[in-house]
């Protein structure tokens, strides 16, 4: 793959961020929908994911590549759900935080639909204050490993080693080869889950298109 193929799938995932946002944002049932982190603050690049804050009961999840919950990372009363999606052709995450109803909402959100105004902490001082959820069991090891691979990628891509070194680190790969490379051993390590494995082979493919090999071997 040359830089400007792999340029041109980054461009593609940026649209499909987008067109997936309009498309599932009105099937939400929801009393409010607000875009957070990066996205809601107004500095995303392409390489960003997704974090959604659904106010109320709904729970739609929209048929993701594969999905975790993990409940202490969102708040007492609602929940956390992270899901891969298939916006073709590289994946996209998503962070959903399911949010009580008259919880404050992190400052810098974006409200999508519904009504409500943001608080004045942010996503982690917001978590602490409204109390996190009790914690589950930990998630498959292999679908933790798939969803984890393109956000570490995502660091390396954007110049950050230190990140994209750590969570190589917390997926178990090896250390005795560039950065890269430990991130693609992990993922030959994962098995099942063809499909979303696929799409975050092809991610690792731009990513390194863009980085150059050095960091691959």
């Amino acid at each position: 793959m040359t830089p400007d193929e792999a340029r041109s799938m980054l461009a593609a995932l940026a649209r499909g961020r987008a067109r997936w946002l309009a498309e599932t944002v009105p099937r939400l049932r929801a009393e409010g929908v607000w875009l957070t982190g990066s996205l809601g603050a107004g500095t995303a690049d392409e390489w960003s994911d997704v974090d959604i804050i659904v106010v109320g009961r709904d729970r739609t999840l929209d048929h993701p590549l594969l999905s975790f919950a993990m409940p202490g990372n969102g708040p007492a009363g609602g929940g956390y759900v992270g899901a891969m999606y298939d916006v073709g052709p590289l994946p996209l995450w998503v962070d959903w935080y399911w949010w009580p109803t008259g919880a404050p909402v992190p400052r810098d959100s974006r409200l999508l639909t519904g009504a409500g105004t943001a608080g004045n902490l942010d996503l982690s001082e917001t978590l602490e204050l409204v109390g996190r959820g009790t914690p589950g069991p930990a998630p498959d090891p292999d679908v933790f490993a798939v969803a984890m691979l393109p956000l570490a990628a995502k660091y390396l891509a954007r110049g950050d080693l230190d990140k994209a070194a750590a969570m190589a680190s917390m997926l178990n790969a090896p250390s005795d080869v560039g950065v890269g490379a430990r991130l693609a051993v992990v993922l030959s390590r994962v098995e099942g889950h063809a499909t979303a494995s696929a799409a975050v082979h092809r991610y690792l493919d731009v990513v390194r298109a863009i980085t150059g090999p050095d960091l691959w071997e």
